[in-house]
């Protein structure tokens, strides 16, 4: 045994699955879908009926939220397309799939920051680079 094995790096098991899972009991809300509709809409409703009853700091505290919330959602929504293209077994299919996915987030591009688009540009790609 030398004195560099005492240093040496061990290696580290890689988790995909970083974020817990919603709890079966818990309603689904956009708070915890994986649904790129409900997300965004149910974040504008939010935010409107927050103003609508006169608690402008709370909806301030959602817009301030928002880059949080919305990486949030792209970590639950890459999950979610991990679980469902596991079942399918043609390369190019399985393709199809994951394209017409991040299709329907990147329909609320002019609602996401750099931030959100740039991990959802890597969601994309771990999950197009998995199908290899």
């Amino acid at each position: 045994m030398s004195l560099f094995d005492i240093f040496k790096k061990k290696p580290t098991e890689k988790k995909l699955d970083q974020t817990p899972e919603p709890e079966p009991q818990a309603p689904k809300t956009w708070r915890n879908t994986s649904d790129a509709n409900e997300f965004f809409e149910g974040y504008q409703a939010a935010i409107a009926a927050l103003e609508s009853e006169g608690k402008s700091a709370s909806a301030e505290t959602l817009r301030a939220d928002k880059t949080q919330l919305q990486l949030n959602f792209i970590d639950r929504f890459e999950v979610e397309t991990q679980r469902q293209i596991t079942k399918i077994t043609d390369l190019d299919e399985r393709t199809d799939a994951i394209i017409k996915a991040i299709a329907t987030v990147r329909a609320y591009n002019a609602d996401m920051p750099i931030q959100v688009r740039t991990r959802l540009a890597q969601a994309k790609r771990n999950l197009i680079g998995e199908t290899k």
